[in-house]
């Protein structure tokens, strides 16, 4: 299917694993990039109502299909649409990987990873361990996905746990979801769409349910210690997916200075679907300009310290 993208490319994450990758580039040369890291069951195409917005600011986006979810079966033999990984850090790892892609391809221009639900987790989790000293100007997070809205009962955490160490790739299909998303019924039309044509994902894997609750547990945990990046973050009211009190009270941890949060009590779970998206929209590339000027302001006093110094040095002279 076609989501409006300039172009597609295979991103080769290691030996055995290759990604599609989704690129929606402006007609010049963009002045910022952002790097997208889809939700649960959801794929790269997703990004396209965000990225056409973008576009139009000059600015340039990269989403890649994440393992198990889109088109990964066509470029791996073996491979199926179902919400799974073995382990978060290999989430982190190829997002570390592909932020190292993308930089290479477009030196010196700024990066900022956007990202939704467990796409956010995913974010949160990398830019807390291996991508904490990477060189990225923000993090952009809609609904990060630090808590389930529906409690699992006991009795099948338990079974989870038993059953990850027996058959970790069972698949179990959850309630149907795509109806709590957004209140746009285009966009939801176009998710069933996808769903039937395979690019959506219905079941999530027992080690996806145990690894996701871990990390969860683990970000929690350690959100506070968020030190460097700054954040735009927007947690949806209505959200029947990720909790929003937990994400609310997780993102608050974040030191002032860096966080700029918003929540929409009428939106369902995907904020960059939603009826009032332009309006989050026209916030982030606000707070995208302000960065971005904080960058040129550093850079003209850094060249302005520099020539000041070589004119004292010729003085001495």
């Amino acid at each position: 299917m076609n989501f409006s993208e300039t172009s597609r490319e295979v991103f080769q994450v290691d030996e055995k694993t290759k990604l599609l990758t989704y690129i929606w580039m402006p007609k010049t040369k963009p002045r910022a990039i952002l790097i997208g890291i889809h939700g649960g069951m959801a794929h790269a195409g997703d990004w396209v109502t965000p990225a056409l917005f973008f576009m139009k600011k000059d600015i340039a986006t990269y989403a890649p299909d994440l393992r198990w979810h889109g088109t990964y079966p066509q470029y791996n033999p073996g491979g199926k649409v179902y919400f799974h990984i073995d382990s978060y850090d290999q989430y982190a790892n190829d997002v570390a990987k592909f932020v190292g892609w993308v930089k290479s391809r477009h030196p010196g221009i700024p990066i900022f990873i956007i990202a939704h639900s467990n796409g956010a987790l995913i974010a949160l989790y990398y830019g807390l361990t291996i991508g904490q000293d990477e060189d990225i100007k923000g993090f952009i997070l809609s609904s990060p996905w630090l808590k389930n809205k529906v409690e699992v009962p006991p009795i099948l955490l338990k079974l989870s746990k038993i059953l990850v160490k027996i058959v970790p790739t069972l698949a179990i299909k959850p309630e149907p979801l795509i109806g709590k998303l957004t209140h746009d019924k285009d966009i939801t039309a176009r998710h069933y769409a996808d769903e039937a044509a395979g690019l959506r994902g219905t079941h999530a894997s027992v080690r996806l349910g145990v690894e996701s609750m871990k990390t969860q547990e683990w970000v929690l945990n350690n959100i506070a210690f968020w030190k460097k990046f700054p954040v735009f973050a927007v947690v949806a009211g209505q959200d029947m997916l990720a909790d929003p009190e937990v994400s609310e009270s997780a993102l608050k941890k974040i030191p002032a200075k860096l966080l700029t949060y918003h929540r929409y009590e009428e939106n369902y779970h995907e904020n960059f679907n939603e009826l009032n998206r332009e309006k989050i929209f026209i916030q982030i590339s606000q707070w995208i300009n302000k960065i971005l000027s904080e960058k040129t302001d550093q850079t003209t006093s850094s060249k302005k310290g520099t020539t000041h110094k070589s004119k004292q040095s010729k003085r001495k002279r």
